[in-house]
């Protein structure tokens, strides 16, 4: 199979060179397209009015690799549209450094790329772990988020239409994992805050500060599986709700 990786952490990330060696470990054909430096927190923004610039370089197990200065969307549109020769049969987007679980999956970059790559009609995975993973863990995870795009691609597997595979693996060590489960995100929401510097001059700079969520994790979906030791399969879909369970907006003239 052909299969076209991107993510949101850069070009450099050491996850990304990790998938894409587990694709090429089972005999795939690999497609790298993936931002030049950080991207994360751009959702599903691309670029409408800047040019892309692409530089072509290369990574252990891709047969060719570009190094885009845009958003993780760019990345994706360029590279299923211009960049990988041939048919893509699957859409990788990771591995992100961190989970993509609740409400910050709508900004996500690399949960957005992914979603670019479903709305086109590819099956897509954007997959995910925190940066201490355990070593063992990792390795498993990276392959197992393959085998999981082989079935896919494959339809033997069945996606919502246009919907994306959103894969988390949890921070453990492989001994203790429990298996996969299918489930909802859940009500998390990223908390952050921004801190002040006045510079000598009258200028004055703000930078984020993350800052950890106070949350009770409900244990059916996302953060509370992950936490149990389970690897999660979330599919975003772009009706996430039942339409017809809300009353209709009334008319005012």
């Amino acid at each position: 199979m052909h299969f076209l990786l991107t993510n949101d952490d850069g070009f450099d990330s050491p996850e990304l060179r990790l998938l894409c060696r587990a694709a090429a470990a089972r005999g795939h054909r690999v497609t790298v397209s993936a931002p030049e430096s950080q991207q994360s927190g751009k959702s599903h923004a691309f670029s409408v009015f800047d040019p892309l610039f692409v530089r072509e370089e290369t990574m252990e197990g891709a047969s060719r690799a570009y190094r885009v200065r845009g958003t993780p969307v760019d990345c994706c549109r360029l590279g299923f549209m211009a960049l990988a020769e041939g048919k893509v049969d699957a859409v990788l987007s990771g591995i992100n450094a961190g989970y993509n679980i609740g409400l910050a999956t709508y900004v996500s970059g690399t949960v957005g790329a992914a979603r670019e790559a479903a709305f086109a009609g590819y099956p897509a995975l954007a997959v995910s772990m925190e940066p201490r993973t355990p070593e063992d863990m990792r390795l498993f995870f990276a392959d197992y988020a393959v085998r999981a795009a082989e079935l896919f691609a494959r339809k033997e597997i069945a996606c919502p239409p246009q919907s994306v595979v959103n894969l988390n693996a949890p921070c453990r060590p492989l001994s203790e994992l429990k298996g996969a489960k299918v489930c909802g995100i859940s009500k998390l929401m990223y908390k952050d805050s921004y801190v002040r510097y006045d510079g000598p001059r009258g200028d004055v700079t703000y930078w984020l500060r993350p800052m950890e969520p106070e949350y009770n994790p409900e244990p059916d979906r996302d953060l509370g599986l992950l936490i149990d030791g389970w690897i999660t399969v979330s599919y975003l879909t772009p009706e996430p709700i039942d339409q017809s369970a809300w009353t209709d907006f009334p008319l005012q003239k």
